[in-house]
């Protein structure tokens, strides 16, 4: 049974947003969900959720229940208004606009020229097979059309089909729409287009335009058939099976008639003018898209994730988000992961669900087939396989197999597992083992991500599970101090390493998880002590250690855990003795700058029968020999369990290097030479230059540079250091002016206030290992302040015993730079009539250079402020003011 959706246009205050136009179709619901049976026919309240949100579904006659969804037309087209045959004409249809988008995008296809012909692909006889059936259907009463418009018709179709195209070239593949052709007269192919008359009333609704063709016969599930209805009620309106199961036999590859109707006013559209290409859209609604649960998809039959021809606001339950350019408006699925894709990545929705690429109505897809011709990734994917189920703490294989678009190379592989008791053999490549601790068996999964040359990463995850259906046997093993056998040779009182290793016995594959424990008995106690316990890793391995001053046997056990048994214990005797050390020291580089690291390296081994067997925990005591014969420690290294010790150390003064280790009751003193370290003292780089030498007394002069440390070509910054500035005046000792401190790029700014002439200079002190360094500025001058004082009286009459208030101000100047001159003395003179003039007092000047007194008259006098001459200053007096005491 055929179920439908309708899609009436809505009126022009309805439209879409801004540039998005409707196309829509909400799908046909075949009886049963996902994957019932073909029998059940849905009631219209059981098909409501299925139609979405906005959806309504409608019960038919024959019983069926169909859904429908209105939705707007496309920008600035009203639906109900007819159009007339040239306008119709002049439409070019999708496949200019299809170009230029693929070209935008850099995909390989047809020729631009092919972009206007209405030309398709041949294929077989025209007729067999499945196939795209286009048909010019019309009322009968109304005019009609088709002989005027073929031409129109077969190049809307041939745009159609360039937009299938160009869009599998975006996944580097080949698929055309199989029409139903016919000859073009030059050895190609254009699309039969059916001529249908219908009875009047068939454009009233969808169901009624299908009802009339089925009259007629187009009822074969071999066709999809595409009809360019001549009405004006609606914009685009289609069937889609919902059902998304992967694989030919989907409802929508053949199973029943599929139909799509295209009314006049939507025709002939996706040259760029107006959006996509509505034959487009509705085509690939009959091909089975878009399943509302694709990633990206709504529930109306569509999807979200702008721009591509299927995408738009249908009101299906998600926001519109812009994730491709709008130029691939022209070209179906966005990103290839929800409907359409030549080669989807691995594992993905789209690669394990229904794919229109796959439709046996495409050419290149599933032909009957069960496939399709693949075509080439386009984005990083891969695929996870692991060997389940695991036994615990045995390795099983898992491995990550890449898909790799044209010109990309694998950067990096990075494995990690849920579990964190998980650990992986080869954790940076495509195969690895993987195993967990041999008690868990509780199910996991491990995860792979890729990272290829262009930054691009993949993650897939899968299952890892365990069984324990059969219990296994452990076989044990012991070494002392890296040797096998029934006894071993250690130093007396000395740690030494207990390795315990447990594998499987009837494979001989480590075991990892396994809680491996050690014991001690020394020869002739009945003590038995506890070396320790600890799981083993992923090689089988537990290390502990231990010491002993006696012969004693260890003997070392595990437990039982899951479907392990427990081991049966095993034993190794270890005799003690003093052990003869050999060492070893080096150093690189022995070169080097005062300061400059140098890492000392070296081993710590002994002899057992002929084998060098590493010592470790032992400390090593490193010293310089320096020329002058003091030895001078540089500090000690601990030896690892291989017997290596490594240390860095700064040393300031050249020598030889003396490595040695102290005496013990286990061990016997050594001491070796090694190389000898010159150490050089490095360069100081000091540059620097001063803003202006020439100011006036007092004033600021600064300077800017840099400090760098040069050892031997290596330049770097000195930070945090003191840089000075100095003025050495002649015949005298140099005077700080100012300090500051170097930044951590070694620039700095200096400052100061010059009160003396004389040579200017930047100066670094030095530090032990750096040298001092001085850079000369020039000659600097404090110059000399020409300068202006003046005074005003607060009253200039004044009764026997009053006072009289004084003020003014003391201005410099100096290179045409005037200022007001702080803390200078103004001394207050009066010169009574017929007398001598008389100091009365003296006032400082303030920050603005002003001053004030006040003062008692006597007589009737003339007062004067004087500023007498000092260093940096010029002298200069006010005008004279009379004072009369009346």
């Amino acid at each position: 049974m055929l179920h439908f959706s309708e899609e009436p246009a809505r009126a022009q205050e309805d439209h879409a947003p801004a540039g998005r136009r409707l196309v829509a179709v909400l799908g046909a619901l075949l009886v049963g969900l996902g994957g019932a049976g073909a029998g059940l026919v849905l009631s219209a309240t059981q098909a409501a959720p299925v139609c979405g949100l906005g959806g309504q579904p409608l019960a038919l006659a024959a019983g069926p229940v169909v859904c429908t969804h209105a939705d707007a037309a496309p920008p600035g087209v009203d639906v109900t208004e007819p159009v007339s045959t040239t306008e119709l004409q002049q439409r070019q249809g999708a496949a200019d606009a299809a170009y230029q988008a693929a070209e935008d995008l850099g995909v390989p296809g047809y020729y631009p020229s092919n972009a206007t012909s209405p030309s398709v692909p041949c294929d077989g006889d025209g007729t067999s097979g499945y196939r795209v059936q286009p048909m010019y259907v019309v009322e009968a009463s109304r005019a009609n059309r088709f002989s005027s418009l073929l031409s129109s018709f077969k190049l809307w179709a041939a745009g159609t089909d360039d937009v299938v195209n160009r869009s599998a070239a975006l996944t580097g593949g080949v698929r055309h729409l199989r029409y139903v052709t016919e000859p073009d007269g030059s050895g190609g192919c254009t699309a039969k287009v059916l001529n249908v008359t219908v009875p009047d009333g068939s454009m009233s609704s969808f169901n009624a335009t299908i009802s009339a063709v089925q009259a007629l016969g187009y009822t074969d599930p071999a066709r999809k058939y595409l009809m360019w209805t001549d009405a004006t009620s609606l914009c685009g309106i289609a069937t889609t099976y919902p059902y998304d199961s992967d694989g030919q036999g989907n409802p929508n590859n053949g199973s029943y008639a599929q139909y799509a109707r295209i009314d006049s006013g939507c025709w002939g559209f996706g040259n760029g003018s107006n959006d996509h290409s509505v034959e487009a859209h509705e085509i690939v609604h009959t091909l089975g898209s878009v399943m509302r649960t694709a990633p990206h998809g709504t529930t109306n039959g569509h999807c979200w994730d702008e721009s591509d021809t299927m995408c738009y606001a249908d009101g299906g339950g998600h926001a519109m988000v812009q994730v491709c350019d709008p130029s691939q408006e022209y070209l179906l699925d966005c990103r290839s992961d929800d409907y359409f894709s030549t080669y989807p990545d691995p594992g993905s929705w789209l690669d394990t669900h229904w794919n229109a690429a796959d439709s046996r109505f495409l050419i290149g897809g599933g032909d009957g087939s069960g496939g399709g011709s693949a075509g080439a990734p386009t984005v990083l994917g891969a695929t996870l396989s692991v060997n389940n189920p695991a036994i615990p703490g045995l390795p099983t294989q898992a491995e990550i197999s890449p898909s790799l678009p044209a010109g990309r190379t694998l950067t990096s592989v990075t494995w990690k597992a849920a579990r964190s008791d998980c650990a992986f053999t080869a954790p940076t490549e495509l195969v690895t083992g993987v195993v967990c601790n041999a008690g868990v068996a509780t199910a996991t999964s491990v995860t792979a991500t890729l990272k290829d040359s262009t930054g691009a990463t993949k993650s897939v995850t899968g299952p890892l599970t365990f069984t324990t259906a059969t219990p296994r046997d452990v076989r044990l093993a012991v070494s002392l101090d890296g040797q096998d056998g029934a006894s071993a040779s250690v130093c007396t009182s000395t740690v030494f390493p207990v390795r315990l290793t447990a594998v499987d016995a009837a494979t001989g594959v480590p075991v990892k998880g396994l809680t491996l424990a050690g014991t001690k008995q020394a020869d002739g106690s009945l003590t038995v002590a506890t070396v320790g316990s600890r799981a083993s890793d992923a090689t089988g391995t537990s290390v502990l250690s231990t010491s002993v001053t006696t012969g004693t046997t260890l003997t070392a056990r595990s437990t039982a855990v899951g479907l392990w048994r427990a081991a049966t214990p095993v034993t190794m005797r270890a005799v003690p003795s003093r052990c003869t050390l050999d060492l070893t020291t080096d150093a690189s580089p022995t070169d080097v700058y005062y300061g400059d690291p140098v890492t000392v390296t070296g081993t710590v081994t002994r002899d057992v029968a002929g084998t060098a067997l590493p010592v470790g925990g032992v400390s090593v005591a490193v010293k310089l020999l320096k020329d002058n014969g003091a030895l001078a420690s540089l500090g000690t290294a601990r030896s690892a369990a291989d017997g290596t010790y490594r240390a860095v150390y700064k040393p300031t003064a050249s020598g030889r290097l003396v490595a040695s280790v102290a005496g013990t009751t286990g061990l016997s003193p050594m001491s070796v030479n090694g190389p000898v370290v010159t150490v050089t003292l490095p360069l100081t780089n000091l540059s620097a230059s001063a803003a202006t030498l020439d100011v006036g007394y007092g004033d600021p002069v600064s300077a800017t540079g840099r400090l760098r440390r040069d050892a031997g070509g290596t330049v770097t910054p000195i930070a945090s250091a003191t840089v000075s500035l100095t003025v050495t005046a002649p015949g005298k000792a140099p005077v700080v002016v100012g300090s500051g401190r170097t930044r951590t790029d070694g620039t700095f700014t200096v400052a100061g206030a010059l009160r003396a002439s004389g040579t200017l200079k930047a100066v670094y002190a030095g530090t032990a290992g750096q040298p001092a360094a001085a850079v000369e500025l020039g000659q600097a001058t404090a110059g000399t302040w020409t300068t202006a004082v003046t005074a005003a009286a607060s009253t200039y009459s004044v009764a026997p015993g009053g006072y009289v208030t004084f003020s003014g101000s003391v201005r410099k100047t100096y290179q045409g730079t005037t200022k007001p001159a702080a803390a200078q003395r103004v001394r207050l003179y009066v010169t009574p009539s017929g007398g001598v003039p008389a100091l009365v007092t003296t006032a400082t000047t303030g920050s603005t250079g002003a001053w004030t007194a006040r003062v008692y008259p006597k007589a009737t006098g003339t007062w004067r402020a004087v500023l007498s001459p000092v260093t940096g200053y010029a002298g200069s007096e006010s005008v004279p003011l009379d004072v009369a005491v009346r």
